[in-house]
């Protein structure tokens, strides 16, 4: 009995351990660019909906916007594929 006693915090010390790794790992890599992407893409939605009234210059934002996004996405790969 005393040896199951004695496993028992080890178990629950390993799971602890494990969730708090997982946790860890679940985080994202890159949170402020991810961040600027959600911004950016509540800027798209807004500009999306908006009239079209502004002589183009809201289509040109619209496009600059997915470009900047892509731009990101771009970035994020290119980081991790040198593994930071």
């Amino acid at each position: 009995m005393a040896k199951r006693f004695i496993g028992l915090p080890a178990v629950v010390l390993a799971v602890a351990v494990v969730s708090f790794a997982a946790g860890t790992v679940a985080q994202p890599r890159y949170p402020e660019i991810d961040r600027a992407e959600g911004a950016l893409q509540a800027a798209l939605n807004d500009l999306r909906a908006a009239r079209d009234v502004f002589g183009g210059h809201k289509v040109a934002a619209e496009r600059l916007i997915g470009e900047a996004l892509n731009e990101l996405q771009r970035g994020k790969g290119f980081a991790a594929s040198r593994g930071r």
